[in-house]
């Protein structure tokens, strides 16, 4: 029941910063998982060539680890028990936001069978989640997050 009391913070000294941090955490890591499975389907449909097949799966290899590292770590900093896992999924959830929003630039927009919201869409959409992703990594990494930390870590001792 402790793991519980810790996640739920009954004693009100988790920060709403850290509080913030892990939900948007968890927010994007489910958003990237069901993002993942979209990019599947969308794989599988359409032929294409050898090596963009194996890029375009390794960016979603790497979105599903993303996923996993962002809610286990969201999970994790809620309890104070760490956030190495929300920083590293963070990270690698910047790095896929980046590949999608190459993809857009310069596949999705010069081709003019696209309709404009299509491009709007696939721009967006990665900007977005970037946007948050970054807002949960700086509130990680914020001073009031270590602070939480290392209060968690005397109290659980």
């Amino acid at each position: 029941m402790t793991r519980l009391d810790a996640l739920l913070d009954e004693a009100g000294l988790r920060p709403g910063s850290v509080t913030c941090a892990a939900v948007l955490g968890v927010l994007v890591g489910v958003g990237t998982l069901i993002g993942g499975v979209l990019a599947v389907v969308v794989l599988v449909e359409p032929p294409a060539a050898g090596r963009v097949v194996l890029l375009a799966w390794s960016v979603v290899a790497v979105q599903v680890v993303a996923s996993v590292l962002l809610t286990v770590g969201g999970v994790r900093l809620a309890m104070g028990i760490g956030r190495s896992a929300l920083v590293t999924g963070a990270a690698l959830e910047l790095l896929v936001c980046g590949a999608y929003l190459l993809h857009a630039l310069t596949l999705i927009a010069p081709d003019s069978d696209n309709a404009p919201e299509a491009v709007v869409i696939f721009t967006a959409v990665p900007v977005a989640v970037a946007t948050v992703a970054a807002l949960s990594l700086s509130l990680t990494l914020h001073r009031t997050a270590t602070g939480y930390l290392q209060l968690s870590r005397r109290t659980s001792s």
